[in-house]
């Protein structure tokens, strides 16, 4: 009988793992994910008569012929439409209302109506653009909040606990 001699090779899963690198890749990866989820858009103002492209968000402030115009479709005293472009074409655009703003500022949140807004009706209007000041500036908090968590995790995780005397361990 021969004896045969075993060899094991090493692989990645038998050095010790870096448990502070792995929650790094980990909050990197959120990071990166909630970033791009939470980019930040402001409205702009345009000209009333700028065509908008559809699916766009705007808000739009109606002259006072435009409030008793639309009084019937969207209530009494309503100033602001904000909505999402259906259509839009020289003469009108066309939401769907998300919510509106009367002239003492109560806000309500639509139903899912649609409204045609005629462009002589409307005092002004802005399109939402995303904004990569305040994208870069929210992305900058998160990273901050996430290095200042990563710092906590590993002066936590690397203090010493118990009495403070060096002793040997006991079995």
């Amino acid at each position: 009988m021969s004896v045969t001699r075993l060899c094991r090779t090493r692989d990645n899963n038998d050095r010790p793992r870096n448990l502070v690198a792995g929650r790094v890749t980990g909050i990197f990866a959120l990071t990166l994910t909630a970033w791009s989820l939470v980019g930040c858009y402001t409205l702009v103002p345009v000209t009333p008569s700028t065509p908008v492209l559809d699916t766009r968000t705007v808000r739009v402030s109606l002259t006072a012929a435009g409030t008793v115009s639309l009084r019937s479709t969207l209530g009494d005293d309503v100033r602001e439409v904000e909505g999402v472009v259906v259509r839009s074409n020289a003469d009108s655009l066309v939401l769907l209302v998300a919510e509106t703003l009367t002239g003492t500022n109560q806000r309500f949140v639509s139903r899912g109506d649609t409204v045609s807004v005629a462009r002589p009706l409307i005092e002004s209007l802005k399109v939402q653009q995303y904004s990569r000041k305040r994208s870069v500036g929210l992305g900058l908090a998160i990273v901050s909040l996430v290095i200042g968590t990563l710092i906590g995790i590993t002066v936590g995780s690397s203090g010493a606990s118990g009495t403070g005397q060096t002793g040997t361990p006991q079995p």
